[in-house]
């Protein structure tokens, strides 16, 4: 595995430069053999992060290091969606597959494998999960435009929310009502009633379809974006919107986003692009901080940026892309 170390940051799209500039410092260049569609970090020990691949692959790394630690291999198609739980030492994947699988981590090396549940029902490939925080249920969504809730313990559908006409595309869990909220390819984010298995409040505030969408981990708010590169901040339970963030003016209006990823010790907000465009907000005032382009890698498909996350930390963010790599940066003093 080869390391480009070199800047892929272009300069700064605001006349202004603010202190904690974001700056890459590590490329992992060919870290699958193809596009790395999602990423999680270990919100435990916050010492290792998982990669999904359209190799069909997951691969769980050191986080100081950026070395691998496994591979993980049983889908038979590309993984969308990675979580780890917090209360037991389990990764659950969804895949383009349709299959929803869970791994015991603590068998990750065994050479008889790490799978323990297999959770069948989707009817397309899965592309969003979420862990309640307080009940042992999985919520995972995708292709067939349904949340599933399975009971983790039985591997087991306990119920579905149906509503979607699209694509379901993130999944937000709360402990508190609303209990789940979703974002589609429809345009539209739902607010549900986990009890009655309804929608409490559909927003069609959003003109295209929403990739991404993201809570913030200590307040009641989410952010989502869209296929124009709108980017709205939303207070909860009622789902009222507080904010349009600022758009970019380096590359015009619009842009596909792909992904976002709150930092909650900076209060920051990351936007990755279908076109390798990377934005930095602060997610208080919505303001763009810091914008730039994290170049492909030489004979890459292309530049997009599929998955990010945030080290619990605050001081690592990881990238995930069409290029095959995995991106790893840094703010600088």
């Amino acid at each position: 595995m080869s390391r480009d170390t070199s800047t892929a940051l272009a300069a700064s799209a605001t006349s202004q430069m603010y202190p904690g500039q974001w700056k890459l410092l590590r490329t992992l260049a060919g870290a699958h053999q193809g596009w790395v569609r999602a990423v999680t970090i270990d919100e435990v020990t916050n010492d290792w992060f998982v990669t999904g691949s359209s190799d069909s692959t997951i691969k769980i790394w050191d986080l100081a290091s950026s070395q691998l630690k496994s591979t993980i291999t049983g889908h038979i198609m590309g993984v969308r969606a990675l979580i780890v739980s917090k209360k037991f030492p389990y990764l659950f994947s969804g895949s383009e597959d349709k299959t929803l699988r869970c791994w015991d981590l603590e068998k990750s090396n065994a050479a008889e494998g790490c799978q323990i549940k297999n959770f069948h029902g989707h009817v397309g490939g899965i592309y969003a999960l979420s862990l309640h925080p307080q009940l042992d249920v999985l919520l995972s969504g995708g292709r067939d435009a349904v949340v599933r809730i399975w009971d983790i313990r039985a591997t087991k559908e306990i119920t579905l929310l149906s509503g979607h006409k699209s694509d379901i595309t993130s999944i937000e869990s709360f402990d508190n009502d609303p209990q789940v909220v979703t974002s589609s390819m429809d345009g539209t984010i739902r607010l549900w009633d986990l009890r009655k298995q309804s929608t409490e409040l559909c927003i069609t505030q959003h003109s295209k379809s929403i990739r991404s969408m993201v809570a913030h981990p200590f307040e009641r708010t989410f952010t989502s974006g869209d296929s124009n590169g709108n980017i709205k901040q939303w207070l909860l339970p009622k789902g009222e919107l507080l904010n349009n963030f600022e758009k970019s003016e380096m590359e015009g209006e619009g842009g596909i986003i792909n992904t976002l990823a709150i930092n909650p010790v900076a209060n920051t907000l990351f936007a990755g692009y279908d076109d390798g465009k990377v934005e930095f907000y602060d997610y208080i005032s919505g303001k763009l901080s810091q914008s730039g382009q994290a170049r492909a890698l030489p004979g890459a498909d292309g530049a997009a940026i599929y998955a990010s996350a945030f080290d619990m930390s605050g001081l690592r963010l990881i990238t995930c892309g069409g290029d095959k790599s995995i991106k790893v940066w840094g703010t600088s003093e």
